[in-house]
C-alpha cells in the first residue's frame, strides 16, 4: 500500500483546521494570488478559495497522485507537480504551507518564498515543534525512530527572523485539528495488513494519544522584514 492509497477518500493528510486558516489569512484581499505549497490532497483549498473569490490559487505537490486528485476535485485551482521552492504561477500575495516546509527545510523554503512574494506579501506555514522542555521518553523514542529533531516554538520563530522575516502572528493548532486528522486515519488503519507504513502511522497515533501535549503544530504568519 502506498501513502496515496492509504489516504484515498480521507479529507486530510495532516493536522489542520479552517479556523486556524481563517486567522492566518485575515485581511487578505479577495483578488489575491495564493500558493498552496505542498498541498497534499487539497484539504485547505476550500478555505483558500473562499478567501480569494476574485483571485487565483496555485497548488503544488511532488506527488502526481495527489495533484491528479486536486485537479479533479478543484477545477478552479491550477495544480501542478512541482517543488514548493520553484512553483509556477508567481508572484503571490500569500504562500500557504501546512506542515510541509520541513521537506526543503525552513530556511530554504523561506528564502525561495521571499523571491516569490509580491510587495506586501506574506507567508503562513505550520511546523511540528515541542511544547515542553522535556518530552516523554515515548515521544523521544518516536522522534528518534523517525529521524526527527524537534525544536521549540521560540527556536522556530528565531529561525524565521534570522531568515529575514518579521513574525506577525504565531499560534498553536488546536488539539481538535489533530483529532479530526487522526480519527478517520485510525479507522482506516483498522484491519489493514501489517506493513512498515501501517505500523508507523499506528505508532504515531498511539504516541499522540498518550503524549499529544508534548508537541504540536505551530502556525507562523510572517512577512519579509524591511
Amino acid at each position: 500500500m502506498t501513502v496515496f492509497e492509504l489516504f484515498e477518500g480521507l479529507e486530510r493528510a495532516g493536522p489542520g483546521d479552517r479556523a486556524s486558516l481563517d486567522r492566518a489569512l485575515a485581511g487578505i484581499a479577495p483578488d489575491a494570488a495564493v500558493l498552496d505549497a505542498g498541498c497534499g490532497r487539497g484539504a485547505d483549498l476550500p478555505g483558500l478559495l473562499a478567501h480569494v473569490p476574485g483571485g487565483r490559487v496555485v497548488a503544488v505537490d511532488l506527488s502526481p497522485e495527489f495533484i491528479a486528485h486536486v485537479r479533479a476535485a478543484f477545477p478552479a485551482v491550477r495544480a501542478e507537480v512541482a517543488c514548493m521552492t520553484d512553483p509556477p504561477g508567481g508572484p503571490f500575495d500569500l504562500v500557504w504551507s501546512a506542515g510541509a516546509a520541513y521537506a526543503p527545510g525552513i530556511e530554504a523554503a523561506l528564502a525561495a518564498w521571499r523571491r516569490l512574494l509580491k510587495p506586501g506579501g506574506r507567508v503562513a506555514f505550520s511546523d511540528l515543534v515541542l511544547r515542553v522542555a522535556a518530552p516523554a521518553p515515548a515521544v523521544r523514542a518516536w522522534l528518534a525512530a523517525e529521524g526527527i529533531a524537534l525544536q521549540d516554538a521560540a527556536a522556530l520563530e528565531a529561525r524565521v527572523a534570522a531568515s529575514g522575516y518579521a513574525v506577525r502572528d504565531a499560534f498553536w493548532l488546536p488539539q481538535s485539528a489533530w483529532a479530526d486528522y487522526y480519527g478517520p486515519l485510525a479507522r482506516r488503519l483498522e484491519g489493514l495488513p501489517d506493513s512498515d507504513l501501517v505500523r508507523g502511522f499506528r505508532d504515531e497515533i498511539a504516541v499522540w494519544h498518550a503524549h499529544g501535549d508534548d508537541f504540536g503544530y505551530r502556525l507562523v504568519v510572517a512577512e519579509p522584514a524591511p
